[in-house]
């Protein structure tokens, strides 16, 4: 583990993101851009106008960057349709901007309404966010593209490219002028995130392709994550080749491990960054990490089945745990073995025992206070910022159905 990520994992406590403040930069000429945590966004002066690539996560962050634009902003181009670049966008639309994405974008802000409910659970484990259900009113673009397209204004050419890669409406811009590419989400400063427990496949040799596909062009500025963070020169080079290897390498690992029949839960823990990339400092795993990559290949060229003929059509889990407990006869020896695994240090192995007792007993206290405890230990190792906030989530709740039992 690096220094960075060891201090990481001693700060165990989940940090709201919201709470932050936007920062501002302009890293080269014409071009300028807006930081705030998992969010961000950058902008391309023109003899004629503004282009703006992303809009923030926070409408507040987006005002901001409205009142540095002196210029009119002709065109605003979503990279994708996560809401960390296009939720922003109603707070920057006085100049009446063109509004520029995929073409499968606007079925995405359609499924945000559709999954409202289940949106607001999964952001709150996910990014420590409040458990609130919001509809938001979304800016849909006004005109969409798929393949390449290019637009001119005044004295800047912008080459638009549609893409698959951590969604099926990614698009970013080579600017020649500049010899400089906005790729949004392609990088993130990090561990590539192509795998997600809570969402949908991405698509990871499309994504490797693509990156090679920039690197034909040997751009001198990279600007990633929104647009809010750029690399130039040899370093942008070595990110995107870092990039290109460990995707492909992982995917042929899992590749050769659904052909070899292992099974998914012993495949993510035989997928492995190359020795010489686990240094890296563009593949650092403080974001996502290779289990949730290999979950995510898995589930892109493998059907549910894993081969065993008891899941097929499986009864619901509280079922089966009700039976396994009735067969241990009672919540001690669960509950001491997983003390014991505690001690042993497999904090993992022991939540997955005593979740036996939990599925067959929710209302079990003592069963609620190990779990908070292995959750806690399982929290305080781990440096990756999605799955550290879902132990954090899950100790909450069970902290607070503790509470409502003891009034």
């Amino acid at each position: 583990m690096s220094k960075e990520n060891k201090n990481q994992s001693e700060n165990v406590k989940p940090v709201n993101v919201l709470s932050f403040e936007v920062t501002f930069d302009n890293p080269i000429k014409d071009v300028f851009t807006a930081s705030a945590p998992l969010s961000s966004c950058g902008w391309i002066q023109t003899t004629e106008g503004v282009v703006l690539i992303d809009t923030l996560l926070a409408r507040r962050w987006a005002k901001k960057v409205r009142e540095r634009i002196k210029d009119k902003i002709k065109y605003i181009i979503f990279t994708h349709g996560h809401l960390d670049h296009v939720l922003g966008a109603n707070v920057l639309m006085d100049d009446n901007p063109e509004v520029i994405s995929s073409k499968y974008l606007p079925d995405r802000l359609d499924k945000y309404q559709m999954l409202a409910q289940y949106k607001a659970r999964k952001d709150a484990q996910q990014f420590n966010f409040p458990e609130i259900v919001r509809t938001p009113e979304f800016v849909y673009p006004t005109k969409t593209f798929l393949g390449d397209m290019t637009i001119k204004l005044g004295d800047k050419t912008f080459e638009l490219h549609t893409a698959r890669a951590e969604t099926d409406d990614a698009v970013w811009v080579y600017v020649p002028e500049l010899n400089a590419a906005f790729i949004g989400d392609l990088m993130i400063g990090s561990f590539p995130n192509i795998g997600n427990p809570w969402k949908p496949t991405r698509f990871a040799l499309d994504w490797a392709k693509e990156l090679e596909r920039i690197r034909e062009l040997k751009p001198e500025y990279i600007f990633y994550g929104g647009g809010g963070t750029f690399i130039k020169g040899e370093n942008a080079m070595r990110a995107i080749n870092d990039h290109i290897e460990v995707i492909r390498s992982l995917h042929d690992q899992v590749v050769d491990h659904i052909n070899k029949g292992t099974h998914i839960t012993e495949m993510i823990h035989e997928v492995k960054i190359p020795e010489h990339l686990k240094k890296s400092p563009f593949l650092q795993t403080s974001y996502s990490r290779p289990e949730f990559f290999a979950f995510n290949v898995y589930r892109w060229y493998h059907g549910y089945f894993d081969g065993n003929p008891a899941h097929l059509l499986p009864r619901p889990e509280k079922e089966v745990m009700g039976e396994i407990y009735k067969l241990i006869e009672g919540s001690e020896k669960i509950l001491k073995r997983s003390k014991e695994l505690l001690e042993q240090d497999q904090a993992q192995l022991a939540l997955e025992v005593l979740d036996v007792l939990i599925q067959a007993d929710p209302e079990n206290i003592e069963a609620r206070k190990m779990r908070i405890k292995l959750l806690e230990k399982i929290g305080k190792e781990d440096y990756c910022l999605m799955s550290r906030n879902t132990w954090f989530y899950f100790i909450k709740k069970d902290k607070d159905f503790i509470k409502s039992k003891e009034k």
